[in-house]
Formats: C-alpha cells, structure tokens, sequence
C-alpha cells in the first residue's frame, strides 16, 4: 500500500521492561492481572500469542526492536557490550529511516537503556528515564525521591513507590507522550516510542495499585520437575543462588507477584489517557499501536527471578498490534512463532519503506507457515519452531527439550527421552547452522561451546549482583 506523506499512518510503540507473555488479561492465564486497555487493542487488531525476545535481556533487545536485526546477528548478547549504534550502523534504525526517508517525525520517551545513555538511534528527540525523570523530580521539589525506599534496580522485595502516584516514572512517561501529541507538526505523520521502566524490579507500585490485588488468589510459582535433578542445568543453579531467589519465603513471593501485577495494571490504566488523547484529537484511526516487552519475567518460576534464560516466563513476550481501521483485521489471535526482530521490519513496510533483507525480522503480517526462530545470550541459546523448544546451555553443556505447545510453563524436560531423540537432534543441527551462519563464538569445531562453572555456594552468594543498595545518581543502579 502506497500512501502521500500527509496520509501515511501514525506510529505509536509502546514496550513495557520485563513483562511477562502470560500476564495479560486476554491470556486467560493463572495470573490474575487486569489489562483492559492492552485486551482492547488486541480486540481491535492481532495477538500473537506465541512471540519471543531472541535475547531476553535488556539492552540488546532495544538494539533488536528498533532494527530488526537480532543479538545473533548484531552480536551484542548482553548488556553493555557495546552501544546499539555499532555494530548495526544508525542507517539502519527505525526511527533514523522513517525520519529520513518517509517523512516522519520521532520522540522517544522513557527508558531507552542505549550506551551511552544520551544516544538518540536515529530519534529526532528524547525525554529520557531515569535522568530527565529525576530532574523533574526535583523540580517538584522531590528530589531524592526516585527509589527512596532504598531498593535497587535488581532488587525483588516488594516496596511502595516513594512517590505520589501522579509524580511515579510511568505517569511522567505518558504525560511525555501526551506532551508530543500537542507539540507535533500536524502536517507529517509520527513515530512514538514509549518504553516503560515497569514492571521491572523494583516492585514498587504507588498507592492504590500497590493494594489493588490484595484480595486476589495469587498462583503459586511454577516449579518444573527437572529442578534439583542431577541434570539441573548449572547456570541455573547458580543464578538461582547469586540472587538468594532460593532464601525468599512464600509470604514474599505472593506479596512481590501481587505487585507485579499492580505495576502492569498502573501502566494499562494511565495508557488509556494517551489512546483517549489520540482520539480527542482525531489521530486514533490512522495509528498502528504495537505493544510490546524487551523481555519476561521469572517472578519466581523455577526459583528463579529476573531475566537472561530461554525458559517461557523469561523469553515469552506479549506482541499486540492494532492497524488503522482500512485494513480491516479485528481480534485476530496468531499461533505462528513471532520475534520482536519482527516488529521494525512491519513498521518500515506499513510506513511504505522496504526492509533490510539481512534481517531475521520478517513482517509479522505474513509470517510463514512454518518458522525455526533462534535466540542467543551469554549464558545459553535456543530454537523453536512452534512445537518443540529446545535450549542449550554452555556451562556444563547440558539441554532441555520442551513441548512448546502442551507444556506452555516448561514443567518437563523431554531432553533424552528415546521418542524425542531425533526432533530434538534436529533442532539442534539447525541452530548450529544458524549461530555459524552469523559467525558466534557459541560454535566451535562444529559443535556447542562448553564451558566450566564453579558452584562454590559461599563465594555465589557474596556476589550477588542483584543487591544494589539503593539508588545511584539518576537512579541508574543497573550494575
């Protein structure tokens, strides 16, 4: 579809850090969590339901949403490696091309996560959290305030926010996007970007979402049978350990989840400020609204939290996309295997813009049949084609196979059972292909890496990364 500049869509793109695929309302899942807004834009467009982050972790999964090239093939596996401007050159971003070749104007808000931290990637302007967040903050005369409680970035006890709800990070980031909507030039079509700090850790909604699910029936954590068996892959264990996951009791955990969920829902609430902005000023019909995460969310699942693994309550993420209304797709649901990689891709094309054929990104409009989608970070990678998923660790060189389909909460490891033998070998061959393919250190001699990790329980512990004392100047405290 071809459209004159003044007629091309509007683009609004919203991530949310760390959340998980399954707590959304239209899920359906154990999760109780309260999302009319993100329901509704999926009643008005697709879901699909069986998307992923190819690198769970944060950085290098904003480097991959805003270009369509994944962590295998822009060969940045984790944070701070590198900037998201090299290796992937600018040229490539999303906003830099739709600004520069189609007319667009681009505000970033929110928690862009680049290095270094002032980097725009090809956005004409950005209101950046935490460091414009916390000078507003201080220009409320609540300077000090962001994580006052005194919990780190990292950190997983539940806390309240420090802040009157109308002074918190996700309230500022929505009256940022609101801001722009009244700033813009009406005469040429706009890209958004809106990426939240929450739900990520810490858990700390303000008031009253820090109570809102107090009298919900909280899900037990999910804990596969493969947890303590001797074949318990040893990263896990260990990052099981360096978090002191294992030493947090029920009674935290449940209070932790129910924040969890209150900080989800405090974002779909104060989200529907900006969608009624987009129709009060009659911009809601021609806008594509993608909603997104970098990533998921262990929340206790197999005694772990955080991030970084290939397990569903990590690497699982929510894709939603509403189309402008001539294109006519409603409470479309997709089953197919979907990457964030995807998303720049189907933008450019929506924006009248060809995509880089080098990209693993595909448009998400005609994902194929059949799909292998792969996955890498420092600790592991990964492929799945729908059906099966299998991971492989490095430490300890160990795998695990699971029914992706049947098994949506990975309880058990199919790894070795004689009928998974070849589905599984299968698999495996077609990463190596892939990883090899984009040169990754994770091959070597034709085979997975294997590495050596030390469990020395005492020293694990003393390390702990995620046990960041509060906040740092600008709150970074990130590690």
């Amino acid at each position: 579809m071809s459209y004159t500049t003044s007629e091309k869509p509007n683009i609004v793109y919203i991530v949310l850090d760390q959340w998980r695929g399954d707590c959304l309302g239209i899920a359906d899942s154990a999760h109780p969590v309260m999302t009319p807004h993100f329901d509704q834009i999926a009643y008005e467009g697709i879901w699909y339901e069986r998307a992923y982050a190819d690198c769970p972790v944060c950085m290098p999964q904003r480097a991959t949403m805003l270009t369509g090239f994944t962590g295998g093939q822009h060969g940045m596996p984790h944070n701070f490696m590198s900037g998201p401007r090299s290796p992937i050159a600018l040229e490539q971003s999303l906003p830099y091309r739709l600004t520069r070749e189609a007319g667009y104007q681009t505000k970033a808000v929110g928690k862009m996560h680049f290095w270094p931290e002032r980097a725009r990637f090809g956005f004409e302007d950005v209101s950046l959290h935490p460091n414009d967040y916390v000078n507003f903050l201080e220009e409320q005369g609540y300077g000090g305030f962001y994580r006052g409680h005194g919990l780190g970035g990292n950190e997983v006890y539940p806390a309240v926010s420090a802040v009157p709800e109308h002074l918190t990070h996700t309230h500022w980031i929505v009256d940022e996007g609101i801001r722009f909507l009244g700033r813009r030039d009406p005469d040429c079509p706009f890209m958004l970007w809106m990426v939240f700090e929450a739900p990520h850790s810490p858990f700390d909604p303000p008031e009253p979402y820090d109570r809102l699910y107090d009298d919900f029936e909280i899900p037990d954590a999910v804990i596969g049978d493969w947890v303590g068996a001797s074949d318990e892959p040893v990263s896990l264990i260990a990052d099981r350990i360096v978090r002191n996951a294992d030493r947090i009791s029920p009674q935290v955990l449940k209070r932790a989840r129910r924040h969890y969920y209150g900080q989800v829902t405090h974002i779909d609430y104060q989200l529907g400020r900006l969608f009624g902005e987009l129709q009060g000023r009659g911009l809601y019909d021609n806008t594509i609204i993608v909603i997104t995460s970098d990533h998921g969310e262990h929340l206790g699942d197999h005694g772990l939290f955080a991030k970084s693994t290939f397990l569903e309550s990590s690497a699982r993420v929510p894709i939603i996309m509403r189309l402008p209304r001539e294109h006519g797709i409603y409470n479309r649901r997709v089953y197919k295997p979907a990457l964030t990689a995807d998303i720049a891709p189907t933008l450019l094309e929506l924006a009248g813009l060809h995509p880089d054929e080098a990209m693993d990104g595909i448009s998400l409009l005609r994902l194929p049949k059949e799909r292998v989608i792969y996955g890498e970070t420092r600790d592991s990678v990964f492929a799945t084609d729908g059906l099966l998923k299998y991971i492989y660790y490095f430490a300890g060189g160990g795998g695990q196979l699971f029914d992706a389909r049947g098994d949506p909460d990975d309880r058990h490891n199919l790894a070795g059972k004689p009928e998974y033998t070849a589905a599984q070998a299968a698999l495996k061959a077609r990463l190596i292909d892939y990883l090899r393919a984009n040169e990754r250190p994770a091959v070597i001699d034709g085979d997975l890496l294997v590495r050596d990790m030390s469990l020395d329980m005492d020293e694990l512990r003393a390390r702990n990364s995620a046990a960041w004392r509060g906040p740092l100047r600008y709150g970074q405290g990130y590690g």
